[in-house]
């Protein structure tokens, strides 16, 4: 019997895969609009504070950080594919597509 083949048929690691991606639904969704709501609210003090120098670099990186969180499923499926290509006969990728 092979464990890395048959992992996925087990009942607990579909939930844990279950839970990780409702997570992530609800973390691509709330994040990104905070960081609107952050971002709105800085453009407000630079425009009452001109002479802070922070307000475009705090922007950027939310920026940044709203584009890795939009993201971050993409990149889950992207390393769980290159471990199944280097892990020889394991499915994870599959076992992460099924999971609902």
């Amino acid at each position: 019997m092979n464990i890395l083949f048959d992992w996925c048929a087990q009942e607990g690691v579909r939930d844990v895969f279950s839970l990780i991606k409702g997570l992530l639904k609800i973390i691509r969704i709330v994040v990104p609009i905070g960081l609107v709501f952050l971002t709105t609210f800085d453009i407000f003090k630079n425009v009452i504070n001109p002479e802070s120098k922070d307000g475009q670099a705090k922007i950027l990186r939310r920026l940044g950080a709203a584009i890795l969180v939009f993201f971050t499923p993409l990149l889950v499926r992207f390393v769980l594919r290159l471990v199944d290509i280097g892990g020889g006969n394991t499915n994870y990728s599959s076992c992460w597509e099924s999971v609902k």
